[in-house]
């Protein structure tokens, strides 16, 4: 057995096609079904149901994928550990964000990559839900999330500053003078939100609940880059971490203003996998983000 029949049957599990498989392993479609075939041969099961395509996979083919996936873990995790040993960290970093920690992701990869030039970040916005999963089956490294609720005894996790919310309107919305609103007040105006399965969401449906207002946004869409250029060209508003409009500059014509009553206020961190031996990456990520904990606290004080 070869890691590499690991990884060709992973590229199958994703692409659900022998072409596009073989293509994002930069292989033949020939090389990629025989050394899966060959892997079947060394097991001694049926791990793909075909029918002169790709028709899915066997029951033993599903257990094999899930092994797969902790195999390759461990084997990134075991390069990961000896490099960090030779202080020579490189490959991917892959994160699993949540849309509302966008202005903390570029102040992590410039600390990050200034003690570890060669690592590669790839950046993910998912909802918490998928967020748990991915880390399960070690599609990502970290996930970006709020961490109340995260079980220590499966999960590491390291706090990384604190969430407050703002409502975001255009310029002229509401009186100039107007510098903050309650969620009560912000529930009366038109909205554009998150959508309800994601975590954001659901903290803020908690807090207009507190107040027994249940609004019904105009519009809903995942990404809040997209939600804040619907406020820049339109008479919506829509609710984001306090500062999202200084940390990122790009949406002139709009403001800020803080919500209260309730104040909403949430711890936000890394989370990985607490495995052992440790995942590398991981724990260098957070030791080296810990250290710079007041440069990341003050970068979030807009």
């Amino acid at each position: 057995m070869f890691i590499r029949q690991f990884e060709y049957l992973l590229a199958l599990e994703k692409e659900r096609h022998f072409g596009r498989a073989a293509e994002s392993c930069h292989v033949s479609q020939p090389s990629l079904s025989s050394g899966i075939n060959q892997l079947e041969e060394e097991l001694g099961v049926r791990i793909i149901l075909r029918h002169h395509r790709f028709m899915g996979f066997t029951q033993e083919g599903e257990r094999v994928i899930e092994w797969s996936k902790r195999l390759l873990a461990d084997q990134k995790g075991m390069v990961d550990d000896l490099a960090v040993m030779r202080n020579n960290l490189s490959g991917s970093l892959r994160i699993g964000a949540m849309p509302m920690s966008s202005p903390v992701l570029p102040i992590i990869n410039k600390i990050f990559s200034n003690q570890f030039p060669f690592i590669q970040f790839n950046i993910q916005f998912v909802g918490s839900d998928t967020l748990i999963k991915q880390l399960n089956n070690f599609e990502i490294d970290v996930g970006i999330t709020y961490i109340e609720e995260i079980k220590k005894n499966k999960y590491q996790k390291t706090k990384l500053y604190t969430e407050n919310l703002s409502l975001m309107i255009p310029e002229g919305f509401l009186p100039s003078d107007k510098t903050q609103i309650t969620w009560k007040e912000a529930s009366k105006l038109p909205l554009c939100l998150l959508p309800a399965f994601m975590k954001e969401r659901e903290v803020m449906d908690q807090a207009f609940d507190d107040v027994n207002c249940k609004p019904e946004p105009k519009l809903e869409c995942n990404s809040i880059f997209q939600l804040a250029f619907h406020v820049m060209h339109g008479a919506i508003a829509t609710i984001v971490p306090s500062g999202f409009c200084s940390a990122n500059d790009a949406f002139p014509g709009t403001r800020e203003i803080p919500l209260m009553k309730p104040l909403i206020s949430k711890p936000v961190g890394l989370i990985w996998q607490n495995v052992n031996p440790p995942l590398s990456m991981p724990n260098a990520l957070s030791e080296v983000l810990m250290n710079a904990h007041d440069e990341i606290n003050d970068a979030m004080k807009y």
